[in-house]
């Protein structure tokens, strides 16, 4: 009886799913204790065998191959070169979670006369890597010819591109901004603005749609006036410029902007934030006034590489699927860069404008 006994038999007798019962006998959580006793205790009272010989088979072959995986990882130099980059800190914890997993990370990162000539990256050319992670976001002709030219599964990683059928792991930027606006209007601001090229990215539009989800819910208009672009839509360069009239408080895709806003507020005598609120998106801001200061939505970088490679290995590992994509959720950074609204905010001048050579991310 003992070969025949399945673990939908074990899940019957117990009332449980079969997945609880999967779960317990191979040891993973999400079940509790008392309950893990008693299906093992049923499945030995039942003469339930596993398949011992076959997953250790598996599981072996699983781990040589992986101990020898290479992985590249792509990003382009505009998001590298010029200022320390949310992108070069999400390499690094790639690297990080490779190296736990026996697994070698490459890096090359491309110049933009190497994507405008459509050149191919080296660690593509001696068929040397296993898999390969994308960063940054190149321009989608480029990005298309990666992907078919690539003889290895290809994984993005902080983008999607729906033109584009590719595993990818982003962040949850429509909830996470949602609970950023959510937030300033608990503080009881009723005039927002949104600072973000929605148009450059899909990850900005997903931030812009959480923030128009809560002025809806909170029957709030939105003001047009206030919705202000961060970059320029062809170089990516970072430029800004604030209305004439302004509102209490902005809702900035990236805490990069939040900076560029921070200082031309500051410059223009604004105090943040007395006079008006600034919250970011990412966490990762390494200079300027605000520093340590902004509230913000914090990415969960560790998970997103983890994510990544986990992923990716299976794609290795098992061959054709259906395309993945993981959303990361992150959490709220509660700083002092926003403030509760008094009713006294004054109408002033705008504050000048930004044109930044920078690349905003």
């Amino acid at each position: 009886m003992g070969k025949n006994v399945t673990l939908k038999d074990i899940a019957e007798e117990l009332q449980v799913s079969i997945v609880t019962v999967s779960n317990a006998l191979a040891g993973r959580s999400g079940v509790g204790d008392e309950l893990r006793i008693a299906i093992e205790k049923k499945a030995q009272e039942m003469g339930y065998r596993r398949k011992v010989r076959r997953e250790r088979k598996a599981s072996a072959k699983s781990k040589v191959y992986r101990a020898g995986t290479r992985i590249g990882v792509i990003v382009e130099d505009r998001y590298l070169a010029k200022y320390t980059s949310f992108y070069w800190e999400m390499y690094q914890r790639i690297v990080v979670d490779a190296s736990g997993r026996g697994c070698f990370v490459s890096l090359e990162v491309l110049t933009d006369e190497q994507e405008k000539q459509g050149k191919l990256p080296l660690l593509m050319s001696d068929k040397g890597i296993n898999g390969l992670i994308i960063l940054g976001r190149p321009d989608r002709t480029y990005l298309k010819k990666l992907c078919q030219t690539a003889d290895c599964p290809v994984l993005f990683l902080d983008f999607i591109d729906e033109e584009i059928p590719c595993d990818a792991v982003i962040s949850n930027g429509y909830y996470g901004m949602y609970q950023m606006t959510n937030y300033l209007i608990d503080l009881g601001h009723t005039e927002i603005g949104f600072i973000g090229s929605y148009l450059a990215t899909g990850s900005i539009v997903d931030r812009y749609q959480g923030f128009c989800k809560s002025l809806l819910e909170h029957e709030i208009s939105e003001n047009r006036e206030w919705i202000l672009p961060d970059r320029e839509l062809l170089t990516g360069k970072a430029k800004l410029q604030l209305p004439e009239h302004l509102p209490t408080a902005f809702v900035c895709n990236c805490d990069f902007t939040a900076g560029m806003a921070a200082e031309l507020l500051i410059k223009a005598g604004y105090r943040i934030p007395e006079d008006i609120s600034l919250v970011g998106f990412d966490d990762f801001l390494v200079h300027g006034p605000m520093q340590g200061k902004l509230t913000t939505y914090a990415v969960d970088m560790d998970a997103m590489a983890h994510q990544s490679l986990k992923l990716l290995l299976k794609r290795i590992n098992e061959g054709a699927q259906e395309q993945t994509v993981r959303v990361v959720d992150g959490k709220m950074v509660i700083r002092e860069s926003a403030g509760q609204i008094d009713g006294k905010m004054v109408i002033r001048q705008s504050a000048g404008q930004i044109d930044d050579k920078r690349e905003v991310v």
